[in-house]
């Protein structure tokens, strides 16, 4: 293929941008190569103390504290360590159902009035949504 076969991309700025090959780059110098080898330094063992906070100021103080009242005035709690309950909360076991058959998912999307009145259903006869099923189906037949 020749040059005057290919056709160039078009953006919308052909007006403003047409021929950029007079343009040179600007501003960007190459590295200088380096002319000797850089020394290696072993690097110094360097044990840090440990900062030391500064205490805060009164204003700064009563700000946080004004803010720590009115957190705890809406029901939210610290999450800093020193504010940590002192029992760990324990999660409930869930139970698990263990089949004796193969499992598979089934997702369902249909009128809300229908989902609802089958969520209902099972609530009302204390069923999973599986269990349901497959009392409906059962009872069609």
């Amino acid at each position: 293929m020749s040059d005057d076969t290919i056709k160039r991309a078009s953006f919308g700025f052909d007006a403003d941008f047409g021929d950029l090959s007079s343009v040179k780059p600007t501003g960007i110098a190459p590295k200088p190569k380096p002319t000797s080898r850089p020394k290696t330094v072993k690097p110094k063992a360097v044990t840090k103390a440990p900062r030391k906070s500064k205490p805060k100021p009164a204003v700064r103080q009563a700000q946080d504290a004004l803010a720590d009242r009115l957190a705890k005035s809406h029901g939210f709690t610290s999450r800093e360590a020193g504010n940590a309950p002192a029992a760990p909360v324990l999660m409930k076991k869930r139970r698990r159902v263990h089949h004796d058959e193969p499992v598979d998912q089934l997702s369902i999307r249909g009128p809300v009035r229908v989902l609802n009145n089958f969520i209902d259903y099972c609530e009302t006869h204390k069923l999973s949504y599986w269990e349901g099923l497959e009392r409906l189906v059962e009872n069609a037949e």
